[in-house]
């Protein structure tokens, strides 16, 4: 079977996820962070970061960057990172996160810069699609992108 094709001649599934930004970030967000001893969500740590939070290190060292509000309206996550790369391996996203996250609305490109050890572009993604939660600002635009989620 083709990757490219399902064999029923439908769309590519990973074109689709590639148009789906709301969706790769609910995926980011609902992981877990790695390299902390307490199972704790990728969103639930970037809502809760500021100075001296010890998830901090963590999400820099998988390529995601918090800034404590108001000091950042956005969060910095790594266009290539090898966590990132394992942790979007068994999702459609695989190859493609980078260009879904950039169809997020507000999202935009970043200069280099470091995720932990290492350096990568950055998509620097509106802080106010993930402080929102599931009642906020990231929930209306899941909505009105038709997920429902």
């Amino acid at each position: 079977m083709s990757v490219v094709c399902d064999g029923r001649g439908g769309p590519d599934p990973f074109e689709l996820a590639e148009r789906d930004g709301a969706g790769c970030l609910a995926f980011l967000l609902g992981s877990a962070v790695v390299g902390i001893d307490a199972r704790v969500s990728v969103g639930a740590a970037v809502r809760s970061c500021g100075f001296g939070n010890p998830a901090q290190r963590a999400l820099r060292a998988m390529g995601v960057v918090v800034r404590p509000a108001p000091a950042s309206a956005f969060v910095a996550i790594a266009a290539a990172h090898p966590e990132l790369a394992k942790l979007y391996a068994p999702s459609l996203w695989c190859s493609g996160w980078t260009g879904a996250l950039m169809r997020l609305p507000g999202a935009c490109g970043g200069e280099r810069m470091s995720f932990g050890r290492v350096y990568s572009p950055a998509i620097l993604v509106p802080r106010a699609l993930i402080d929102g939660g599931a009642s906020g600002a990231f929930h209306e635009f899941c909505v009105s992108e038709g997920d429902g989620a």
